[in-house]
């Protein structure tokens, strides 16, 4: 494993996504000497996939959609546009709960077993 230098910054960083998504006990094991590279290519792809999850969670249609399918299908392209424009109009990302869970359960393995 290749030595990488944080700063103090980036490793708070690391701890506050961490804490999000878990607890502060599970964060707590991310430091300076245990965060691989592995560690940071995790957390960073955790991050994206749950950022995309919660862009297009509302885009999914619902099944009462479905049952009229021309209204369902307008709905369905409307959620689309909100939910692809709202993040570029606000400048912010949010995260739904559902894919912070998603994602979070996915890669909290893979993440503890990249710690040192």
């Amino acid at each position: 494993m290749s030595n990488i230098n944080l700063t103090e910054e980036e490793v708070a960083a690391v701890q506050a996504i961490i804490t999000a998504f878990y607890n502060e006990r599970i964060a707590s094991r991310f430091h300076t000497g245990s965060i691989t590279p592995e560690t940071l290519e995790l957390i960073a792809q955790l991050i994206t996939e749950s950022d995309e999850c919660s862009r297009w969670i509302d885009a999914v249609p619902n099944p009462k959609d479905l049952l009229a399918p021309a209204n369902g299908i307008r709905k369905w392209a409307i959620r689309v546009i909100r939910a692809a424009g709202e993040p570029f109009v606000r400048g912010s990302v949010k995260l739904s709960l559902t894919c912070k869970m998603t994602r979070g359960l996915q890669f909290r393995g893979p993440l503890e077993t990249s710690l040192r």
